[in-house]
């Protein structure tokens, strides 16, 4: 055992002797010393929320699209694979488009707020110009996250023939 010696004359001194003894008795009682005198670690625990994803698909038609396209290829297709992340508040998505035999180049690609047969406005822009095969990432709002949960989004994909949308595929949870 420690033993701490103070020597100090008058009213002062014997006031910062009390302080001194408040002060380790309240370190004592917190558990942050052990022996007098002597500081003992302390285990911390964070909590911390572990992420949760959830994944998406969507299989992109013509036929789908509203309003019907012109000219497109009966083999004309794509998909949308999309995994949400929430975190600390917070919602991310990460995504992968890929798509095939479309009347030209892909303009544009989004995730717009719609039920199926409805056209809806532009709640994630993914690309634009678009390649298959593009990933990408992307921060959203918890409304738009409860929009993809609950199936009422879709992907499109744009071209110069087909302005509004080429083809399209409603979001569903895998």
């Amino acid at each position: 055992m420690r033993r701490i010696v103070i020597a100090a004359s008058g009213t002062f001194a014997v006031g910062a002797i009390l302080a001194l003894g408040i002060a380790v008795a309240g370190l004592a009682a917190s558990g942050s010393l052990g022996v007098l005198g002597q500081t003992t670690s302390e285990e911390t625990t964070e909590t911390t929320e572990k992420p949760t994803t959830t994944k998406f698909r969507a299989v992109a038609t013509a036929g789908a699209e509203v309003p019907k396209p012109k000219g497109v290829p009966a083999r004309a297709r794509g998909t949308l694979a999309v995994t949400t992340t929430e975190s600390s508040g917070s919602v991310s998505i990460a995504w992968t488009l890929i798509f095939k035999s479309l009347t030209g180049r892909a303009q544009a690609a989004h995730i717009h707020r719609g039920k199926p047969g409805k056209a809806g406005p532009v709640v994630v822009s993914l690309c634009g110009p678009c390649r298959s095969g593009q990933k990408g990432k992307a921060a959203i709002s918890k409304s738009v996250a409860a929009a993809i949960k609950s199936g009422a989004t879709y992907v499109n994909v744009h071209t110069a023939k087909n302005r509004t949308g080429e083809i399209r595929g409603q979001l569903k949870k895998r």
